[in-house]
């Protein structure tokens, strides 16, 4: 599970699935705020914004690339990646508790 979601858990009393999906909305909205920025950046001159849109290219790339790669390799999702890739639902095993507790 994502640090952040077990962080939601904890730091507002959410269940699981309210922390994923405080989660899913807090990145979206991370996503739009930096589409929207992007668009209002000023202009220093032709070379500096040539250079300014590189780095910017490259953040969202970085981004980009994350969560393709978390589809490519199965450290996420297994052999199921395919299948999550296209659906985008995950399933998730019940809580596991400790031996001997």
């Amino acid at each position: 599970m994502n640090n952040i979601v077990v962080v939601l858990m904890h730091a507002k009393g959410l269940d699981l699935q309210s922390a994923l999906d405080y989660a899913g909305a807090l990145v979206k909205s991370r996503m739009d705020n930096f589409e929207e920025n992007r668009m209002l950046l000023p202009s220093w001159g032709e070379e500096v914004d040539r250079m300014v849109r590189i780095y910017v290219k490259g953040l969202a790339d970085a981004v980009i690339g994350t969560f393709e790669w978390s589809f490519v390799t199965a450290r996420y999702f297994g052999e199921e990646k395919a299948r999550i890739r296209q659906d985008m639902t995950v399933k998730l095993l019940p809580k596991q508790t400790s031996l001997g507790a």
